[in-house]
């Protein structure tokens, strides 16, 4: 009955490890070397091809498998065909053939035609097939070509790549081993086969007389043999009557003491003389023979001859040796095999340096060696003592702390530092120390009773990265060819495991150490901006009241002070905003809108500063309007940033336009000024952050360098994109806006909001630890009508909340001892606390912060300078 199968059909797209993973474990299933040879074609199929097939060295001849995905006809087509040698070593089809991989990415019908040559049915076949692109790639095992993959792209309409090349020869790098275990059991099934053939060969031998017999005069010691008996021992005639002695030289020395005492046995009546030997080479040629002997005896018992019969086995010992060899081998390519899956497994999850040390660790010990030693070089290239492993351990942190207390010699065979400093790995014996051995290292194996050593360096991506010794003690094993070869494998794996363990170590680091960096600029940029925000409050709030009480006196100064305070406000606000759009933290409002209103609302809360500059604006909005989706506030605070921009380097008398148009699916915004212009060095930078053109040493025109880089992450954010241009210095700019357009209509415009509010009356208390901010905002809202009490910490705020009754509390947060927000709980708990109005007035004004104040209890947060109509609005509302 033929194994059972199970069938694999990978997607067209996969991750490559995923697709190698799959494979490793379909191929694994195999059950016999068809079953393996149908298994690793099925794998590539059809991640890395639409068909193919897989030629295989068996028996002197060559194997082909093939297959194809969901094509019934191609699979037809391809069982029919026939491995042929390569006539034209150019072309590089078969890799078998040439032991190269080759890629063909590119297949026509000239390509047909220079494969087929003269041959029309060849030619027919290629045209029934249809490849569009091909790859082959050989297997190679243990030094030896055991096949050839051959993949093709066909109907899917794909082409092979470098890539795809490189994952085939790593599927088949990974099959490699079980083909060759596959093939190594169907020999193992044929040996058994031959065995009985052979078993059935002697039986008639011996019915054909092709048995030597032999008879023995005990009294007279003298031995009878048959013609053929010379023969099987390669002897001439005239051995004929030889005694036992002369006999007993024809056996080798290994197997003469038992054949001795078998004789013995049967002479005293034990069993029957049965033995099986070797004879002693003769001619260069040993032989195995089976003899039988029968002891004839006198009446009263004793033995007077023996006879027998004798026959070359050498053919059935051969083949059973050869049976267990091959057992051997197979288990042991087994062994080798979970051993390496185990080792893969271990390191693939081991990320952090300490656990892939471990990992290689565990994976030699004690499956190979008895204890293994890890030396990497550090960043200075000095050599640190990593790990000492062993199944004990105790005995594991001795050797280590042993080993961290001396060094070892360079110029020494079988030191970490010597392959390390070589490149070459070394094999060798403590018992046998080389002839110049390191003094510290013998005495160091001798402590644990360490023999056989092997050492190798640690190489990943071309850079050696330490060393790994592996050592026997305890279990006095050796390490053949098989054990160095696997341990070089390991080693390699282990080097890359250590490596990427260190790579991920080192990204982590960085990751963290950039966190922290953000962390602190965060906290750094809050801090400042209530810094800087808590004094521009009293100032404001000082204009407020000047301009109340006598709106006449010091107008021009107030105004200076107003600009002024305006614009250290903006420019927080704009420092704030580069850090939360960095950090991806802006959240666009989106709705369809009308960028005519956009540019209304822009050009309204410009107009003071193109009045002072004396700039004319000209205007140029289109009758129909132009709709995008995006965030209104934000938007307008793009077009207000580029006509600022525009006030700013525009010379008085010095004119600027303002255009909104829409182009197909394109709406444009386009600011163009008559100002200083833009050196060509600085236009690719000029959205970048602090970037600014040259100044005189009184920087007339300020900022900070942030406006144009707001702009570029907000116009980004809404899924545009802003240029600038300009002649040159002296030949004014002009900035424009892309973004798509959408045909939903637009949502009212945004009319800004400043109700009128009559003069005031309720009872307001003002917390602030800022004494000169607490007095003036409650002087300025005694004025509009208001009854004030004022506190400077929340036990005074808790106490005039008692005994003043406030409709409306003002909190700073940044007070002593208990903050803001702590403060807005307690008040939120008591009964006279349970329907006021909460507002937050304070200098913190991130998202974050807002939310938080809301969450604590807050009814609103207001960020300081509060303009005085927001805030007698608000007011309002809580008073009603």
């Amino acid at each position: 009955m033929a194994p059972a199968t199970t069938t694999f059909r990978p997607s067209i797209t996969r991750n490559p490890r995923e697709l190698l993973t799959d494979a490793a474990r379909l191929v694994a299933a195999g059950t016999g070397f068809d079953d393996v040879l149908r298994r690793t074609v099925a794998a590539c199929l059809p991640g890395l091809g639409d068909f193919g097939y897989f030629d295989v060295l068996a028996e002197g001849t060559v194997r082909r498998t093939a297959a194809a995905h969901q094509s019934p006809e191609i699979e037809r087509l391809l069982a029919a065909s026939r491995w042929s040698r390569q006539e034209n070593p150019e072309l590089l089809l078969c890799a078998l053939c040439s032991g190269r991989a080759a890629l063909h990415p590119q297949i026509d019908e000239a390509w047909y035609r220079t494969v087929a040559r003269a041959d029309q049915g060849q030619l027919q076949l290629l045209r029934e097939l249809g490849a569009r692109s091909m790859l082959t790639v050989p297997m190679r095992w243990q030094g030896e070509v055991l096949g050839a993959l051959s993949l093709f792209m066909g109907d899917s309409e794909r082409r092979h790549t470098e890539a795809d090349l490189a994952l085939a020869a790593e599927l088949v790098e990974m099959a490699a081993p079980l083909v060759a275990n596959a093939r190594l059991l169907e020999q193992h099934l044929r040996t058994e086969t031959a065995l009985r053939l052979s078993e059935e060969r002697l039986r008639t031998a011996v019915g054909a007389g092709q048995v030597g017999t032999w008879d023995w005069d005990i009294a007279a010691d003298r031995t009878t043999w048959s013609e053929h008996m010379h023969a099987l021992y390669d002897l001439p005639r005239r051995f004929e009557g030889s005694g036992i002695e002369a006999w007993s030289e024809l056996v080798h020395p290994d197997d003469l003491a038992g054949v001795q005492g078998a004789l013995q046995d049967a002479l005293r009546g034990g069993p029957a003389f049965d033995v099986e030997f070797r004879t002693r080479p003769r001619a260069g040629r040993q032989r195995w023979i089976a003899t039988r002997g029968h002891v004839v005896r006198s009446a009263d018992g004793r033995p007077l001859r023996m006879v027998g019969a004798t026959t070359d086995v050498t053919e059935r010992v051969e083949l059973l040796a050869a049976e267990r060899r091959a057992r051997g081998q197979a288990e042991a390519s087994r062994r080798r095999m979970e051993l390496l899956a185990s080792a893969g497994e271990r390191m693939a999850v081991s990320l952090e340096p300490e656990q892939a040390l471990l990992a290689v660790a565990r994976t030699v010990v004690p499956s190979i060696a008895d204890w293994c030693r890890i030396d990497l070089l550090d960043d200075a290239g000095v050599l640190q003592r990593k790990l000492a492993f062993h199944s004990d351990p105790q005995r594991a942190a001795q050797a280590l702390e042993i080993a961290r207390s001396f060094q070892t010699r360079p110029d020494t065979p079988g030191t970490m530092a010597w392959v390390i400093r070589t490149g070459a790995p070394f094999h060798g014996h403590f018992s046998r120390p080389p002839a110049n051995p390191d003094p510290a290292l013998v005495r160091y194996a001798a402590v644990f009773g360490m023999g056989a050593q092997f050492v190798l360096p640690l190489v990943a991506h071309g850079r050696t990265i330490g060393a790994m010794a592996v050592m026997q003690a305890e279990s006095k094993r050796q390490f053949d060819e098989e054990d160095r070869a696997l341990l070089v494998e390991l080693g390699r794996r282990a080097a890359l495991a250590l490596d990427n363990a260190r790579l991920f170590g080192e990204a982590e680091a960085a990751r963290r150490q950039a966190e922290a960096a953000n962390r602190a600029k965060d906290e750094f940029l809050a801090m400042l901006g209530h810094e800087l925000r808590n004094p521009l409050a009293p100032i404001a709030t000082a204009l407020e009241l000047m301009a109340r009480r006598s709106p006449q006196v010091a107008l021009e100064e107030r105004r200076v002070i107003g600009r002024q305070v305006n614009h250290l406000s903006r420019l927080i606000d704009d420092l704030l905003d580069v850090s939360r759009i960095t950090r991806g933290k802006v959240e666009l409002q989106r709705e369809a809108i009308d960028l005519r209103a956009v540019a209304a609302n822009a050009l309204e809360m410009t107009r003071p500063l193109f009045e002072r500059h004396e700039h004319p604006v000209d205007v140029e909005l289109p009758r129909e309007p132009v709709t995008v989706e995006g965030d209104f506030v934000r938007l307008a605070q793009v077009l207000g940033n580029l006509l600022v921009n525009a006030a700013k380097f525009t010379p008085t008398g010095g004119q600027v336009a303002v255009r909104v148009r829409r182009e197909g699916p394109t709406a444009l915004v386009q600011v163009q000024d008559t100002g200083c212009g833009i050196d060509p060095a600085l236009l690719t930078g000029v959205f970048d952050m602090f970037v600014q053109g040259r100044q005189a040493m009184d920087r007339r025109t300020g900022g900070l360098g942030l406006g144009l880089a707001i702009v570029r992450s907000l116009v980004d954010l809404h899924g545009g994109d802003v240029r600038a241009h300009s002649d040159g210095v002296g030949r004014g700019a002009t900035f424009t806006v892309r973004l798509p357009v959408t045909e939903t209509a637009a949502a009212p415009a945004h009319a800004p909001a400043h109700a009128e509010t009559g003069p005031g009356s309720g009872r307001i208390l003002v917390v602030d630890d800022n004494v000169d901010a607490a007095e003036t905002l409650a002087e300025l809202l005694q004025l509009l009508g208001y009854e004030t009490r004022t506190a400077g910490d929340a036990q005074s705020a808790l106490a005039a909340l008692a005994a003043f009754r406030p409709q409306v509390a003002l909190l700073d947060i940044g007070l002593p001892g208990i903050d803001g927000y702590e403060l807005a709980g307690m008040v939120r708990q008591r009964p006279e606390g349970s329907g006021i109005g909460l507002i937050a007035l304070t200098g913190y004004g991130q998202e974050s912060d807002r939310a938080r104040a809301l969450e604590a209890g807050f009814d609103d947060h207001l960020v300081k300078p509060v303009p005085m109509d927001r805030l007698t609005e608000l007011i309002a509302r809580y008073m009603g």
